[in-house]
């Protein structure tokens, strides 16, 4: 599976209409593209209202490249201008514009990560009645232990969090910039299942399973205890960050 992220800044006060048209148009044209598992449209739990991203999931890189190439996405990108933030730099050649002609919109950013470890419910579980909550958290991995890394999540955490209340599904995905760092995306029911799991300790005992594969970017964290003291890494230590998913859809089991 490949997960793929399109981070987007919309004028003020366009969220909620950029909201009914991404579920009138965008969800409807995946609906019918080869390939894509679900999508979802997520904010951000710290943004100002003005940000947010379209996270799609694929059954292969190959599907996603090929819905990229297709040109529904760029299709689906220009009807989405009327609702994205102007922005002052450019890249098109301004000269050769025609007079008052507007320069198009800068593509966005897209990240894509290739899935390592999945687990999803078994067929369709209704959603609850407030918005889902998607958790990202980042690990820093030594290069040499990915493997491990993987074995690991697999065998202890993946099947820990699963067991969590509010836990819909599990994913450890390898970041674009090689496997020196890893991200566990999480989907819950709400924030408040995955703030109970984190508080209760829950994080901190799935967190010491893979602790001996971080890098050295931890261990770097670890030498500033006091002398003396035995400082563990916990998930305080790890780089998280909260979306509410505003509107999100399975398209195909």
């Amino acid at each position: 599976m490949f997960l793929r992220f399109v981070r987007l800044r919309l004028k003020p006060g366009k969220l909620w209409t950029f909201r009914d048209f991404y579920e009138r148009r965008i969800l409807t044209a995946l609906q019918e593209t080869a390939g894509c598992l679900f999508a979802g449209l997520l904010e951000p739990s710290d943004a100002s209202g003005n940000e947010c991203t379209s996270m799609t999931l694929w059954e292969s890189e190959e599907e996603a490249d090929a819905y990229e190439a297709s040109g529904l996405y760029d299709v689906l990108l220009d009807e989405s201008d009327v609702y994205l933030a102007d922005v002052t730099e450019w890249r098109t050649d301004l000269t050769e514009l025609r007079v008052g002609a507007r320069p198009p919109l800068p593509d966005p950013e897209v990240e894509a990560f290739p899935v390592r470890v999945a687990r999803l419910p078994a067929g369709e579980v209704p959603m609850p009645a407030g918005h889902l909550y998607l958790r990202i958290v980042e690990l820093r991995v030594d290069p040499v232990r990915f493997e491990d890394l993987k074995r690991r999540y697999s065998e202890f955490v993946l099947p820990g969090l699963f067991q969590t209340p509010g836990c819909r599904a599990v994913f450890l995905v390898e970041a674009p910039r090689g496997q020196c760092q890893a991200l566990s995306v999480t989907l819950w029911d709400s924030e408040e299942d995955a703030i109970r799991f984190e508080n209760g300790g829950g994080f901190d005992e799935l967190t010491a399973h893979v602790r001996e594969f971080l890098s050295g970017l931890y261990q770097w964290k670890l030498s500033l205890a006091p002398a003396g003291d035995t400082r563990q890494v916990t998930g305080r230590d790890l780089g998280k960050t909260g979306y509410q998913i505003l509107i999100g859809k399975r398209l195909r089991g």
